[in-house]
């Protein structure tokens, strides 16, 4: 019985499920209220199904998801979107920024910076930051920007330009900005004027995302080292070498760093000197940051695996197999996380506590997912090849279930 149940749900996961409103303009067409019903209560029935038997979970995370509303675009970008309690800023291919109702995805302003957008959009109290890098005619770098942008009206507050462009996000700690550049140095810039407070160089370009801390800003480069900086004036602590590039943004966890690095390994580091704890082989690259959860670590790999590995030694505790390799960091909430595998059409929850599953939401056939999903409330925000997808839980508000298309 339980045979035949498993092969009922394999043939169910490896199905699509197209969406009913794909061919609706803006606004979608109403549907009558009973047909809603029965369209909701199909779709419960259809992701319950998905988990895996015996898999029970308290987190909001194993309710069933229900796209709340589409921006469709043929400009959709692979860097992923930014939010705050209101709005939804949106980068798109060509250097345009779009700013979206979170509610609604109705558009509230546009922005066009000038070259194309490099990195996420940086949220401030009041103002958003938007790094560009501009492209000459012939198609050589000729320089970037950073440009501060008010939140409500899109209109721009400053600008400053650069030799050469930024290429990790945009970290936001007091009055500065960090971020990574193509020169190979960390920079620290005034968040009031762009200008650099400091520098400081490694030996190639760097990707990795900051991690900011009071005593120290811990950082990966492409030239396979991990740094643990002053943040007031760049001194360096010290230097872990690794056999790759690091991207992922550490997590800390008391004395304890944990990064992955392009070498293939997960790596444990005490904070404090960078003496290494342990390090644990996964079989391919890491470029997701790892994420802590109680005694274990979770770690997304490129061979398509999620690791779940003890915190104290680097021991594995179970792994997980998914269809496409892993590049966003897992997102946690309660006992359960979800994983978006990079070009999936889906995204899967399993239990932290041994890696069943308990929930599957599938995007409508042919949309592919591009860049990290975030998770913000009931909001799950997912990038596709044909623009930003937003579901919600069964557990939210009735939604417009709207479709905007642009070009």
């Amino acid at each position: 019985m339980h045979k035949a149940i498993s092969i009922i749900l394999s043939s169910i996961f490896a199905l699509g499920s197209p969406g009913a409103e794909r061919k609706t303009a803006v606004p979608a067409a109403q549907e009558s209220p009973a047909r809603q019903d029965a369209r909701a209560a199909g779709s419960a029935a259809r992701q319950e199904s998905l988990s895996e038997a015996g898999a029970t979970s308290t987190s909001p995370l194993a309710l069933p998801f229900k796209r709340s509303w589409q921006y469709l675009t043929e400009s959709a970008s692979s860097i992923l979107p930014t939010l705050d309690e209101a709005r939804i800023y949106l980068p798109l291919v060509g250097g345009r920024a779009v700013c979206l109702d979170r509610d609604t995805g109705s558009l509230l302003w546009t922005s066009e910076p000038g070259g194309l957008i490099s990195a996420p959009i940086a949220v401030g109290e009041s103002s958003v930051y938007i790094a560009s890098r501009k492209i000459a005619e012939d198609g050589s770098e000729a320089g970037a920007s950073l440009r501060a942008v008010d939140k409500g009206t899109g209109l721009t507050l400053w600008v400053r330009d650069y030799e050469r462009h930024f290429t990790s996000s945009l970290a936001l700690g007091k009055d500065r900005i960090y971020v990574g550049s193509a020169d190979g140095s960390l920079y620290a810039l005034a968040a009031s004027s762009g200008e650099p407070v400091w520098k400081f160089a490694t030996q190639d370009v760097v990707r990795g995302r900051a991690l900011l801390t009071e005593g120290a800003i811990y950082f990966g480069s492409d030239d396979g080292a991990l740094y643990s900086i002053k943040p007031e004036d760049a001194k360096l602590i010290w230097r872990v070498q690794t056999g790759g590039k690091i991207i992922g943004k550490p997590a800390i966890d008391g004395p304890a760093l944990y990064f992955g690095s392009g070498d293939g390994y997960a790596y444990s580091v005490d904070a404090p000197t960078g003496k290494l704890r342990w390090r644990s082989r996964t079989g391919a690259a890491i470029e997701a940051g790892p994420v802590v959860v109680a005694d274990r670590v979770l770690v997304a790999s490129f061979d398509n695996f999620i690791y779940a590995l003890a915190k104290a030694t680097g021991d594995r505790i179970w792994k997980r197999r998914l269809e496409n390799r892993i590049a966003a960091d897992p997102l946690v909430v309660g006992d359960a996380t979800l994983i978006a595998p990079l070009r999936g059409e889906y995204v899967a929850v399993f239990l932290n506590s041994d890696g069943r599953r308990v929930n599957l939401y599938r995007l409508e056939r042919g949309f592919e997912i591009v860049a990290d999903p975030i998770l913000s409330g009931d909001l799950l925000l997912l990038s596709t090849d044909k623009g930003l997808v937003v579901a919600t839980t069964s557990q939210s508000k009735a939604d417009n279930s709207r479709v905007v298309k642009n070009n």
